[in-house]
């Protein structure tokens, strides 16, 4: 496994040098076509969507993974006694719990030698847990079949065989809590995960204590790097609580604008940070996509939990100032200036991705033109664009930046209409802190009125009703590019609005087309 992280490492600064060489120096030269035209043909394939898998590339990274774990199992065993089957299949169980553990960190080395960060190797990550729990339940089974055999089964009852029960047991209540819960309720399968993953971790120690076994060698590695990642996370946790605060603000249907007083080292826009807010939630931190750094800002969707107990707290208390910490920054954002074309698209509160590295694409580029953007968003409710109202705007007067707002809402009035919109417009079509500072009389619905603050701003824009044809969107700004040029797409929302962003991008790779790259941000953890 170790040497499949090294091919990825490989591939990414191959990938990384050769950028730079075709996009500074040699764009087009002729040494690079054969490189380029076998490169494109595997992405073409490996970009592919198959069932089961977000695409063949993680397919083949699960059949190299599985490969390995089968070898292992059974190459150079001695068959004489079950006992040997047994005690290979729980080292393949030992050696998987290391891996899970190291794909878990959220400061994983990996984030910055292949831009792979823990969120994008949490599949992975998914797999070597139920692997790791396969491996030991057939491994207490063999045992107990080979001890059955043997009229041993009293070696049941020693002291080494009751902690490695018990680590089974935690197993199958995080498999269980990963049925059941991962999806109805986040919040109580983490701790379920986080406390049965240390039990796990002590019980398998305690399973094999002889340190010239080796076993425990593996466990004190394993639990050695977990609490180096979860130092990590505390210690940012304390620096940034120190005189740090986070003002909360209502947005019509739902949302919540979060404004921090200090913002983390190396935070840009795009990426995201673990939110710790104690007046909320004392014991929880949940991920957010930071929009702005100066200063720190965040919108939240409220669904259930801590982002609607947010959202509440807002609504009660418009502008209202909490304690606040971050942990991150986290997840990876590629350079976009280096590309001739970008076609940003998001749902929804996706766009808290997408219009915040736009934004700070145009930062980048300055006075340059040699960048321009397609910008794409698709929301339900018209009124959710206030959410984003001065990154919009930023963008729609960029001659740079081509928008398109689309809402799903059939039964809102039709938008046609496109009229200049200043910043200055904005900011006064929008409630001041001190508005939010004045109490509220019980009887006004505080969103309602938030919502009806700045009633012109969304009918000030071309906004166009129904779902846009994103593949046609994607094929006609590809089909009108130089073979020689370089275009990403950033997609940030649901399942299908990615998945049709990615089909497109694979059906659009060409030898003698442009060069395309796709970046997707997924919903959920």
């Amino acid at each position: 496994m170790a040497g499949i992280m090294i091919l990825f490492i490989i591939s990414h600064w191959t990938r990384i040098s050769y950028k730079y060489y075709e996009a500074r120096r040699h764009r087009g030269a002729p040494a690079l076509r054969y490189p380029i035209a076998l490169t494109r043909i595997s992405r073409r394939m490996l970009l592919r969507k198959v069932p089961g898998f977000v695409s063949a590339g993680h397919a083949l990274v699960f059949l190299g993974y599985l490969a390995t774990c089968l070898s292992i199992s059974f190459l150079n065993l001695d068959w004489t006694t079950l006992n040997n089957f047994a005690k290979r299949l729980g080292w393949v169980a030992v050696a998987n719990l290391a891996l899970v553990v190291f794909l878990s960190l959220k400061n994983t080395p990996l984030a910055f030698l292949t831009t792979y960060s823990y969120e994008r190797l949490n599949v992975l990550h998914q797999v070597a847990g139920y692997s790791t729990i396969a491996y030991s339940m057939i491994h207490a089974i063999v045992y107990i079949v080979a001890w059955s055999k043997s009229d041993s089964l009293h070696e049941l009852l020693y002291t080494v065989q009751i902690v490695g029960i018990t680590a089974g047991f935690a197993m199958l209540i995080i498999l269980a809590s990963a049925f059941l819960l991962r999806k109805l309720q986040y919040e109580a399968f983490h701790i379920i995960h986080i406390l049965m993953s240390a039990l796990i971790l002590v019980m398998v120690g305690m399973h094999r204590r002889d340190i010239t076994k080796k076993t425990l060698v593996v466990v004190i590695f394993a639990a050695s790097i977990w609490f180096t990642d979860r130092s990590l996370r505390l210690l940012k946790l304390a620096v940034y609580r120190i005189e740090n605060t986070a003002t909360i603000t209502p947005l019509p249907h739902g949302g919540t604008r979060i404004v921090l007083r200090k913002t983390p080292f190396r935070a840009v826009p795009g990426t995201h940070c673990f939110l710790w807010i104690p007046g909320i939630r004392s014991t929880e931190s949940h991920p957010f996509t930071i929009i702005s750094t100066n200063p720190l800002e965040m919108v939240v969707a409220a669904y259930d939990g801590f982002t609607r107990d947010l959202h509440e707290c807002a609504m009660k208390s418009p502008g209202h100032t909490l304690k606040a910490s971050v942990d991150g920054p986290y997840g990876s954002v590629p350079d976009l200036t280096m590309f001739d074309k970008v076609i940003f698209i998001a749902g929804g509160s996706g766009a808290s991705f997408t219009c915040g590295v736009a934004v700070d694409t145009l930062r980048k580029l300055g006075d340059s033109t040699a960048t321009t953007i397609e910008f794409i968003w698709v929301v339900r409710e018209q009124e959710t664009i206030e959410w984003f109202a001065k990154e919009i705007e930023q963008l729609r007067t960029s001659p740079l930046v081509n928008l398109r707002i689309h809402s799903t809402n059939s039964s809102l009035p039709s938008t046609t209409r496109s009229t200049s919109l200043s910043f200055d417009e904005v900011k006064k079509a929008q409630p001041s802190e001190s508005t939010f500072a004045r109490p509220l009389p019980e009887d006004i619905d505080v969103e309602k009125k938030h919502a009806s603050a700045s009633p012109s701003l969304y009918s000030l824009l071309t906004i166009s009703q129904g779902r846009p044809d994103l593949g046609a969107i994607i094929t006609d700004v590809i089909s009108n590019t130089d073979r020689h040029g370089r275009i990403a797409v950033a997609a940030c929302g649901p399942d299908g609005m990615t998945q049709v962003a990615r089909q497109t991008v694979v059906n659009n790779i060409r030898v003698d087309g442009p060069s395309l790259e796709l970046h997707c941000e997924q919903f959920g953890w």
